[in-house]
């Protein structure tokens, strides 16, 4: 009994110290110079939305990207409402003083060209304010946040200087173009004589593929071997399509098959999530956004849209290389980050949630009393904290500790995010 008793009583103070070590303050000594330093190094900004005209305050950015190519705007989720604001603010700025003018989603590959199509020439009949729906995630168009720059897009369409919207995403993205994906390729294939009948599996199946993201779905309707040849008739569909004269149009299907097929073996080989899943997906991102720079719009500035986690230009893990770093290692310093990072998340019924651990820099961001701010860490001297490993919530707001220097270059701050407000229809 004695023994049992003093075991206890030497778990009680094991629990205790690691507590102590683990959760001790940070000295206040230490805050107060890092809060000193980003006072020192932040850059103020007055406003988010995009219809705040003084634009003095996004000036800097003028020198800070003067011989950019590539800039990468992240989110920390994609129910960030004041993230979405933000960028649609610095998209409008960049486009109007810098001379962006293309913008590529982390969204479908396919799905964006048929969009900024549709914008381009209303073929679809599409609504204004569905637009969007071809070719995005649902959280980047249907929502209040973000109907601003979709109407904005369209509105530089009748412009002498458009903005051109494409993707670099394996996945289908468009809900609004689910219902029209099958009646598409048909029209495709029968315009280009190309014969339904050699392709069993996938002609039968046409209307069902965004379906057959799913294994279960799947598993369920192909039996044996199907699922393989299914692949098969896809990859032979691209080799035909690959020989048609090299149009927009011929080569944008030719890679949408490519896409497809990536995507099917993506949902059905790794577990959603996994970094190996992630891996395999962001790899094929980062071969295609490549591509549209390189080739679809190697004489123009690009701005790529994309959540933090995969704009990072640093190895996450030993399975995960992000999109990011496959870019920093091509372009360089002519690529640049930014990544959005906030203290706290403001629901629709006011409530305040998602408030970081103690250790983390958005405390100190928080103590600046500023709603937003924008932090160059180019800028910064190499004996800053802000060039060493410290805490963040700006991985999907979990508390991670790294040299995040390494990983993007700014960081958009801002300190309550309001949450996504979806538009009801």
């Amino acid at each position: 009994m004695r023994k049992i008793l003093y075991s206890f009583i030497i778990s009680v103070m094991a629990i205790f110290v690691l507590n102590q070590m683990i959760y001790q303050e940070i000295p206040e000594k230490d805050t107060k110079e890092q809060l000193s330093e980003i006072e020192r190094y932040k850059h103020p900004v007055k406003s988010i939305s995009m219809e705040y005209t003084d634009n003095s305050d996004l000036t800097i950015f003028d020198s800070i990207l003067k011989d950019n190519k590539v800039l990468i705007l992240g989110e920390n989720t994609h129910y960030d409402g004041s993230t979405f604001e933000a960028k649609s603010r610095l998209i409008k700025y960049l486009h109007e003083h810098l001379n962006y003018s293309v913008v590529l989603y982390e969204a479908g590959q396919y799905d964006t060209w048929i969009m900024n199509d549709e914008m381009n020439h209303h073929r679809l009949k599409t609504s204004a304010d569905s637009i969007g729906g071809l070719g995005l995630f649902e959280f980047w168009w249907n929502a209040k946040e973000t109907q601003p720059l979709i109407r904005y897009y369209q509105k530089t369409k009748t412009s002498v200087n458009p903005i051109e919207i494409g993707g670099f995403d394996i996945q289908f993205s468009g809900s609004t173009l689910s219902s029209k994906r099958g009646k598409l390729l048909k029209d495709f294939s029968r315009r280009n004589k190309i014969n339904g009948t050699t392709f069993p599996i996938l002609n039968k199946h046409t209307g069902e593929l965004n379906q057959f993201m799913y294994p279960k779905y799947v598993n369920r309707v192909l039996k044996g071997n199907q699922k393989n040849e299914f692949l098969k008739e896809i990859t032979r569909l691209e080799q035909i399509v690959l020989r048609l004269d090299k149009t927009p149009e011929n080569t944008m299907y030719a890679r949408y098959f490519h896409d497809i097929k990536n995507n099917m073996t993506k949902n059905w080989k790794y577990k959603p999530g996994s970094m190996p899943s992630m891996h395999f997906r962001d790899s094929l991102m980062a071969r295609n956004l490549m591509y549209q720079i390189d080739s679809v719009y190697q004489d123009k500035k690009v701005i790529v849209w994309c959540a933090n986690i995969h704009s990072f230009a640093e190895r996450y893990s030993k399975d995960y290389l992000p999109l990011g770093s496959y870019i920093r290692n091509k372009y360089g310093k002519s690529s640049y980050i930014i990544d959005f990072s906030s203290y706290a998340q403001q629901y629709n019924n006011g409530s305040i949630s998602d408030r970081p651990g103690k250790f983390a820099i958005e405390n100190i961001f928080h103590k600046t009393k500023s709603p937003y701010f924008f932090l160059n860490l180019r800028n910064v001297p190499e004996n800053s904290f802000l060039k060493k490993e410290f805490v963040s919530t700006i991985n999907q707001r979990m508390d991670m500790k790294k040299n995040w220097s390494r990983s993007f270059d700014g960081i958009f701050y801002i300190d309550t995010n309001i949450v996504l407000t979806p538009i009801k229809k």
